[in-house]
């Protein structure tokens, strides 16, 4: 049986160098120009591959593993898959590469007859272990020759062993929210419920929150991109010409960037690095919405402009992106506060509500003021 391991940081080792350069010689991370620009010679069943949304070249060779998501629960994600390049034989043969270990439901499979440059094929790996997975599980593959020559028959391994660790293809994790969301209506609660979870209380600062995913994404998680109700595939050839792809903004409130997937990896204990498709659950989705417009993750924080002696909605937009259409998002979330405090009157605090304007005195008779 396959030992379960962890995402963390390997233990030191002091011929980790030696064994990074070994498989820096077999295998290699493809260029995204891979997904931008697929090359001659690929098959339209392999194009379709790439084409996936979930379809990405993660390989890290210093942590000396890949890291490849069950499709187990695929969810709002998608189906994942990982490239990896494998050089060839010196002599310019292809090696082929074999999956070894007693996990089964890992396909490896050939993109192309073809190279994708000299000596280098492109191979795609997927994850459909039947099973539920609770915790990563460890699997490799290996090279091995095509033909035989000198050292041996064909089927020779002639590569290190490359650890491939299977990882959930969910959130899993006790800090994250119960509720997931759904329906518009149960989105809406499930975010009431997030702000008592992590208190915030002010019915103010609820409405905006509300808001603001209704604004970024329809009470639906979705990806950079997805606006006017293009689907995920449709609006792909977008992100991947993003300077900060492949984090680009997914989920409720549009987590983008590399620092702040590896923030909430951390907070949340997901590998959101590894698996940034992992923001589209609706549950990490909403704590991140959350946490982050009001503990200002993304700019000023929103307790700044919206708090007890103050609502300002129209600047609170600076929380997540600047101002923004800012006066629309101010406008629906004074809607949404007026049906807070209608619907749940006694849920929250009030928030800061200005006194009407006093008129001014009349002038004096016969006075211009």
């Amino acid at each position: 049986m396959a030992q379960s391991v962890g995402l963390g940081p390997l233990v030191p080792n002091p011929l980790a160098f030696l064994g990074t350069l070994e498989l820096a010689a077999h295998f290699q991370k493809v260029s995204r120009r891979i997904l931008t620009h697929t090359p001659a010679g690929i098959p339209a069943a392999s194009r379709a591959i790439l084409r996936l949304p979930g379809t990405y070249s993660f390989l890290s060779l210093p942590a000396r593993r890949l890291v490849v998501p069950n499709n187990e629960a695929v969810g709002e994600k998608g189906r994942q898959a990982r490239l990896i390049g494998v050089k060839g034989h010196p002599n310019g043969q292809r090696v082929d590469l074999l999956q070894t270990g007693p996990i089964s439901g890992l396909s490896v499979e050939l993109m192309s007859e073809t190279p994708i440059a000299p000596n280098l094929w492109l191979w795609c790996l997927s994850a459909d272990v039947p099973m539920t997975l609770t915790r990563p599980i460890e699997t490799a593959v290996v090279g091995v020759t095509t033909a035989a020559s000198p050292t041996g028959p064909a089927g020779t391994v002639c590569t290190p062993r490359l650890p491939v660790i299977i990882s959930p293809g969910r959130v899993l994790g006790a800090g994250l929210p119960q509720q997931a969301g759904g329906t518009r209506e149960q989105t809406v609660e499930a975010i009431m419920s997030e702000c008592e979870r992590q208190s915030v209380m002010l019915d103010t600062q609820v409405a905006y929150l509300v808001a603001t995913c209704e604004h970024e994404c329809g009470f639906q998680p979705i990806r950079e991109g997805q606006w006017g109700g293009r689907t995920a595939e449709a609006s792909e050839t977008y992100r991947r010409r993003l300077r900060y792809y492949p984090y680009y903004g997914r989920g409720y409130v549009q987590l983008t960037h590399k620092g702040n997937y590896h923030n909430y990896a951390y907070r949340l204990g997901i590998d959101l690095v590894n698996d940034p498709d992992l923001a589209m659950d609706p549950r990490a989705a909403l704590y991140v919405l959350v946490h982050g417009v009001t503990n200002g993750m993304f700019g000023p924080s929103m307790t700044h402009f919206v708090n007890e002696r103050r609502t300002d909605f129209f600047n609170a937009r600076r929380s997540v992106n600047v101002v923004d259409r800012a006066q629309h998002i101010a406008s629906i979330a004074q809607r949404w506060l007026t049906w807070i405090r209608a619907n749940h009157p006694t849920r929250f605090r009030s928030g800061f509500v200005a006194p009407p304007a006093r008129r001014a005195a009349p002038a004096p008779h016969g006075r211009r003021p």
